[in-house]
């Protein structure tokens, strides 16, 4: 048997966590999975995310304070020891740091990382930290998507070879409704979501604008983040507030997923996010803003790319949307090239005996 830590910043409800999640509960039976995640209290993240229960014996708060602290680095050690850790797999450039440190010296255990993006890398010291991490110790480096590789590669430095491993979900899990009802044009409401932390760069402010002006539209927003209240104000200003709902975070994304007619995804940034391969193995189809590795997860026979994030893009592709009708359904893309149990054997097969 073999022990795999996981190491993230935090375990709040999003892409990261929920694949992480999805790791520890869907691994092969010789290799057994932890969560270690540096910042928050176990208390407060069971509350919030309550699935989390059955697993609390396998996850481990290091409650981390703000700002870089020697003392974590020292805990994570303890604790990485304390399991007769194999392997270590950290997400992003915190868990990347302290993983690091946590395992200098200590050549039993293999260090995978993954990122998942590299618009963070556009920061100096973000990008300088991530290379001397990367020289320091002997990392196997993941991109999740092709995009993500090329662009590690260009700004790592060309001798930087990230193996890709696409992002993964479970399809057993997200599948189609088999009592959703088929829109057609004008005969009922057109249900349209997102689900995506509530922050900036998500430019949800964008979605809502594009929808203001088409009729026989719903618009449902899954998630919660500090954005809220500058959206919930939005939504009043414009009067949608019939037409705009924002359903906070649930967990039950099937169930949301199995509600929609169209998925609208309109960050500013994103690497291959989970939401929009979860709608379309739901068979929903969906419009996204071109950026990052998105046009990887994108349906090319049901989805829709927008170049150019703009209120006007997203209003016309919407409605066009409305009026499409395919018979090819986004489910087969999606059980072809993103299942999570593709994503864990090849992740396995890095590992070393």
């Amino acid at each position: 048997m073999k022990i795999m830590v996981e190491i993230i910043q935090h375990l709040k409800p999003g892409g990261i966590e929920k694949l992480v999640f999805d790791i520890m509960r869907l691994q092969e039976s010789n290799i057994e999975v932890y969560i270690v995640a540096l910042e928050g209290e176990k208390s407060v993240c069971l509350a919030h995310w309550p699935i989390l229960k059955r697993y609390q014996e396998r996850l481990i708060f290091l409650d981390k304070q703000p700002g870089f602290k020697l003392v974590t680095v020292r805990r994570l050690r303890k604790v990485l020891m304390s399991l007769d850790t194999n392997i270590i797999h950290t997400h992003h450039i915190g868990p990347l740091l302290y993983g690091v440190m946590a395992t200098l010296r200590l050549t039993n255990i293999q260090h995978i990382h993954t990122e998942h993006d590299t618009w963070h890398l556009l920061d100096n010291k973000q990008l300088q930290m991530t290379k001397l991490m990367l020289r320091l110790n002997h990392i196997t480096l993941v991109a999740d998507a092709e995009t993500v590789g090329i662009q590690l590669s260009q700004v790592l430095g060309r001798s930087v070879a990230p193996v890709t491993i696409l992002n993964g979900i479970d399809t057993e899990k997200f599948s189609p409704s088999l009592n959703h009802k088929r829109y057609k044009y004008r005969a009922r409401v057109f249900r349209i979501g997102c689900a995506a932390r509530l922050v900036t760069e998500k430019s949800l402010d964008i979605l809502i604008k594009a929808v203001a002006d088409i009729p026989n539209v719903e618009l449902y927003i899954a998630g919660d983040g500090p954005e809220k209240q500058n959206l919930t104000n939005l939504v009043q200003e414009l009067d949608l507030s019939t037409k705009v709902k924002f359903i906070g975070y649930t967990d039950d994304m099937v169930g949301f997923y199995h509600q929609l007619d169209l998925f609208v995804l309109t960050s500013s940034n994103e690497g291959l996010p989970l939401s929009i391969l979860e709608a379309q193995s739901c068979n929903v189809p969906v419009v996204c803003s071109d950026v990052g590795a998105v046009h990887e997860g994108v349906c090319k026979q049901t989805g829709h790319l927008i170049k150019l994030n703009t209120v006007n893009e997203f209003h016309v592709a919407i409605k066009a949307q409305m009026k499409r009708s395919s018979e090819h359904l986004p489910r087969n893309f999606i059980t072809k090239h993103f299942d999570i149990r593709m994503m864990i054997k090849a992740y396995n097969q890095l590992i070393k005996e």
